[in-house]
């Protein structure tokens, strides 16, 4: 698996397992185009001090980020927080979030 991980995210990135990062990069799909995503599409680094898997769909350009839960907090509490950044990101910068 040849991803592209930040210094500062290696650290929580190799606290995975093999089988759990395989897990996270493995039967991707868009979820606008549902085109599969290629693990070596994935770039990580840190988001607020948690990790993260980017990846930009290379057949309709739709941006994606994957929240890993490496520290044992819920995926929901995880999901609830990167809801609210992307409606403040939204909001502070419209002119980078048209459909």
């Amino acid at each position: 698996m040849n991803i592209k991980i930040t210094d500062e995210a290696l650290p929580l990135w190799n606290r995975l397992s093999d089988e759990e990062k395989k897990s996270w990069t493995s039967n991707v799909t868009c979820q606008k185009c549902h085109k599969e995503i290629n693990a070596a599409d994935f770039s990580g680094s840190l988001y607020e001090g948690q990790l993260a898997l980017f990846h930009m769909c290379t057949q309709c350009s739709n941006k994606e980020v994957r929240l890993i839960d490496v520290e044992g907090q819920t995926q929901k509490d995880i999901d609830d927080d990167f809801e609210q950044w992307v409606k403040a990101k939204k909001a502070a910068h419209p002119e980078k979030f048209r459909s």
